[in-house]
């Protein structure tokens, strides 16, 4: 019985480790300039959990995202988010698994799909 419960808290010992237990949050590395970051990134009431260590949660305040109707296939969006044609968006059919076009162009994107889906968007870069 003695050897049962040995290998039972051994068990139980490395799963405890290996969950992550104990780990303190894992910061980023110091600024280059030396000087304290600003927290305009930081998050109030969203908070995050895993069992594989910290988690940092980010919020991006330029946020160029959203979604639009095509007409005849095609669409428009036009906001100053979009600087170029180097931008890197991402277009999906939110209505069914139909292919869609998106380019970036100055101060805008063109979409092209099929028919009147709806096609979400989000400027990544």
């Amino acid at each position: 019985m003695k050897t049962g419960t040995t290998i039972l808290a051994a068990l139980s010992l490395f799963a405890l480790l290996g969950s992550g237990c104990g780990r303190g949050p894992h910061p980023g590395p110091p600024p280059a300039d030396g000087k304290a970051r600003a927290a305009s990134n930081d998050v109030t009431g969203v908070w995050a959990n895993s069992v594989f260590g910290s988690v940092d949660v980010k919020q991006m305040a330029n946020l160029c995202a959203g979604h639009v109707q095509l007409a005849q296939g095609n669409a428009t969006v036009n906001d100053a988010c979009f600087t170029g044609d180097t931008n890197v968006v991402l277009c999906t059919d939110a209505t069914s698994a139909n292919a869609v076009q998106c380019a970036a162009a100055n101060g805008k994107l063109a979409l092209a799909g099929t028919g009147s889906d709806l096609i979400n968007y989000a400027r990544v870069r």
